[in-house]
């Protein structure tokens, strides 16, 4: 059986092959993207007052009935509506894949070499 999330952290990161290429499912980093946003609206009140503006900019429906949602629900929804599956098509995806070893092969051979030295 094959492993589709070959990252575990700090953020999940999920690889799934579709016809044109592999989606990368992301959504534990877009939960801490909008976990972020919504904690700038609720604590810093020039984020808020700029968010309250744009809200007010709104038609009101007055057969909708408002919602109250607590803060974490506020954030799944986001996050739900924003999306969590990136593309990569084609030779895009090997590309990327190339390129991610590229970059990441020198800083695991380093951090290989340091704790071969550490239990000298």
């Amino acid at each position: 059986m094959t492993n589709h999330t070959p990252v575990t952290g700090p953020f999940r990161i999920t690889v799934e092959p579709i016809p044109t290429g592999v989606t990368l499912d992301v959504g534990a980093f877009v939960e801490h993207v909008v976990h972020d946003v919504v904690a700038a609206l609720l604590n810093d009140d020039t984020y808020a007052d700029r968010f309250d503006a744009l809200q007010d900019m709104q038609p009101q429906d007055p057969h909708q009935p408002e919602r109250s949602l607590p803060f974490e629900e506020l954030v799944a929804d986001l996050v739900a509506v924003a999306g969590t599956k990136m593309p990569v098509y084609g030779l895009q995806a090997l590309a990327l894949a190339g390129h991610v070893e590229q970059l990441a092969a020198p800083v695991v051979a380093a951090l290989q070499a340091a704790e071969g030295g550490a239990a000298a």
